[in-house]
């Protein structure tokens, strides 16, 4: 199975950037990755030249990295603020990308939730959604959310594989039913997670209701859950009318979301 070497997080060194910050650095500690920490330079606010985002740099390091093992590494680009993130991902092979929910107030603002809403509508890795009054970073309790269709093949949960496995957290893996499915596409899904859950306590539930957004919130307020998982199916044939279970989910919840791209 592919490892979980690099995590690539964006910062505009805000106030609510920073708690996403302090998720990556944690995150990656505990998984021993990479972390890159990447300022891009857009005209949608006012620059700071190369020496104050220097600064800003130093500023982290003293703050958050102090006696800390961690490989880290800083860039800084210039440009479109999605389009240097997309660039930034491919080119050191990023394989979960950390996204503060919350950025800077006024256009910036609105700005920043184009481009998260394009990474979880066009998602190259794996994509941490962190809100920005979140303050959870323990993982005792991870809920993923599936429907039973089309099982992902566990090559493509190997970012929620390294994270079980490096904080042992309680598995609940819940069915959100949409349609009904063969006994066989069940069994199918249900091997695939007990393979990757082989070292976890996991336990699996099946939830019927017509209100799925509710249903995952009522699931996580009763079980006290740290990190919820749910898998964004890619498809060529997206209707941009329709706002995906991810997207409602990531703008809605106030916990960590983990969004794993699969195929259809």
């Amino acid at each position: 199975m592919q490892e979980l070497r690099n995590i690539l997080i964006c910062t505009d060194f805000s106030k609510d950037a920073t708690n996403s910050l302090i998720y990556a650095v944690n995150l990656a500690e505990q998984i021993n990755a990479h972390l890159y920490i990447l300022h891009v330079k857009s005209t949608a606010d006012s620059l700071l030249n190369d020496d104050q985002i220097e600064d800003k740099f130093e500023q982290i390091k003293h703050d958050f990295l102090f006696r800390r093992t961690l490989r880290i590494s800083y860039l800084i680009r210039e440009g479109d603020i999605l389009k240097e993130i997309e660039a930034a991902a491919r080119e050191k092979h990023i394989d979960l990308i950390v996204i503060g929910m919350k950025g800077a107030s006024g256009k910036h603002s609105m700005e920043f939730g184009s481009i998260t809403a394009h990474l979880i509508d066009y998602p190259a890795c794996s994509i941490l959604s962190i809100p920005g009054d979140c303050r959870i970073l323990t993982i005792k309790q991870v809920a993923v959310a599936f429907d039973n269709q089309n099982p992902p093949d566990k090559t493509e949960l190997y970012v929620l594989s390294y994270i079980s496995e490096a904080f042992s957290p309680k598995i609940h893996i819940f069915n959100v039913k949409r349609q009904k499915v063969t006994v066989e596409t069940a069994a199918t899904a249900q091997d695939v997670f007990d393979d990757i859950f082989r070292y976890n306590l996991h336990i699996y539930y099946d939830i019927d209701k017509p209100n799925i957004i509710g249903s995952i919130r009522d699931f996580i307020r009763e079980n006290n859950i740290d990190l919820l998982t749910v898998f964004h199916r890619i498809s060529a044939q997206r209707d941009p009318f329709k706002r995906s279970v991810s997207k409602q989910l990531a703008f809605s919840l106030k916990l960590p979301l983990l969004i794993t791209p699969i195929k259809n």
